[in-house]
């Protein structure tokens, strides 16, 4: 396995559920970690969370829609821990709709997180990623970005997105030494389904995905895991 000690780890929706459970693995291993989350309270918690681990860390507010918001935040990254080795795009939303009733911000909000601010984040990286010829992008997708399902169609047509740009992005920078990565979960137990009558006592857990999320990570630089599904067997 990789050692990934002194690497500097930048993971989006990491202030909850997969995203803090990730960074605390990454932290455990040595990494200075970026934690970046929208929500300004649960990030704060983050950071005391992962600064008790022993870890350089680093919270940053980051709305990853907003360009101009992504470019200076991976700036202040660079500034304090230098260019960012590992990205993990994990920030995403979803809810159910009805394709002939819903608004076109329903669709504005789905697509533009779990698609744009995937594009967004990457972009910031890549330059640098490039120039190293080393770097490792993680896109957390689904498995209905596979086989789709009635309640939530948009946000299936979201991880569908995500999954046709990982593959050619995967290509598109194999020469350049840059490893890029597809995680797939089913259900997990995060605050994705909360409001919802939703009995989740056999969905995955967030920290299962965070595991993997690092046992792809920690691959040795010559092996690529292209693509991982997960599920539970419970």
């Amino acid at each position: 396995m990789k050692d990934l000690k002194n690497l500097t780890v930048a993971i989006t929706g990491a202030s909850s559920g997969i995203g803090l459970e990730a960074a605390k693995l990454f932290a455990t291993a040595g990494c200075k970690v970026a934690l970046l989350a929208r929500t300004q309270d649960r990030l704060a918690s983050a950071e005391t969370t992962i600064s008790a681990l022993g870890a350089e860390v680093l919270a940053l507010p980051l709305d990853v829609t907003d360009e101009s918001a992504v470019t200076s935040t991976f700036e202040k990254i660079t500034d304090r821990f230098g260019p960012v080795d590992i990205l993990v795009n994990n920030a995403g939303v979803g809810f159910a709709t009805d394709l002939s009733t819903c608004s076109t911000d329903d669709f504005r909000a789905i697509m533009e997180t779990n698609v744009t601010g995937v594009f967004l984040c990457s972009r910031a990286v890549l330059p640098a990623m490039k120039q190293r010829k080393s770097g490792h992008i993680i896109n957390v997708s689904s498995v209905v970005g596979k086989v789709t399902n009635p309640n939530a169609p948009l946000y299936c047509s979201s991880k569908f997105a995500l999954n046709g740009y990982t593959s050619g992005l995967q290509q598109q920078v194999a020469a350049d030494k840059i490893r890029i990565s597809l995680v797939s979960p089913s259900a997990v137990d995060t605050a994705y389904w909360d409001g919802r009558q939703v009995d989740r006592s056999k969905f995955l857990q967030a920290d299962e995905v965070a595991s993997t999320i690092f046992f792809v990570a920690s691959q040795p630089d010559g092996v690529l895991i292209k693509d991982i599904d997960l599920t539970a067997l419970r």
